[in-house]
């Protein structure tokens, strides 16, 4: 959780080049996509019809990117755990040690405020949100300095987009963006991941 201290990325392996999000998730969709072109071309009918199935199971009739899914998975993990300012672990944490700790679960190294993490993808306009993209808010509805975060979870419809984020009075929890007080206070969104 060392990594998570330090809004420096740190490498795993000496002399290893920094990787974003993006890169890391665009090199995993290749070499699916080369999987599944190899099954394919295997002459396998059964592969391609599975894996059509299998995409029919998922919240919104699509199959969430797998790292998308880790990185949920993973903050949904500490779901309960106790707000603890600087904290990553499950005795307690903030919400962007959160998103840190959740990414270190595809080795991605998040920067460690939520200010910069803002800074982190490409910006998304609220229609337009998925799984996985990180939300931003102020302290008040006048106040337009970035201090909490969060990641949706969810996207049901227009009206119930849900966001884990680790909240002061309540822990890390999952909330709906679209409550009148999270409009409020809502900033920006950004997306770490390329479509």
């Amino acid at each position: 959780m060392a990594s998570c201290q330090s809004a420096k990325p740190t490498f795993s392996k000496r002399g290893e080049t920094y990787k974003s999000a993006r890169e890391i998730a665009e090199e995993k969709r290749q070499a699916r996509k080369q999987a599944r072109m190899a099954a394919r071309s295997g002459g396998k009918g059964k592969v391609a019809s599975k894996d059509r199935t299998s995409r029919t199971n998922v919240p919104n009739a699509r199959r969430l990117d797998e790292n998308v899914a880790t990185v949920i998975q993973t903050a949904r993990s500490y779901t309960g755990t106790p707000y603890k300012w600087g904290g990553t672990t499950r005795v307690g944490m903030d919400c962007s040690g959160l998103l840190c700790t959740s990414f270190q679960s595809i080795n991605v190294n998040l920067p460690r405020t939520s200010e910069e993490q803002s800074r982190f993808g490409k910006a998304v306009k609220p229609r337009e949100l998925k799984e996985g993209d990180l939300v931003f808010f102020g302290a008040n509805k006048y106040n337009r300095e970035i201090t909490h975060v969060g990641m949706v979870t969810e996207v049901n419809n227009d009206n119930e987009v849900k966001f884990i984020h680790a909240s002061t009075s309540l822990g890390v929890i999952e909330n709906n963006l679209y409550s009148d007080y999270w409009q409020k206070i809502f900033i920006k969104a950004v997306r770490p991941f390329d479509d």
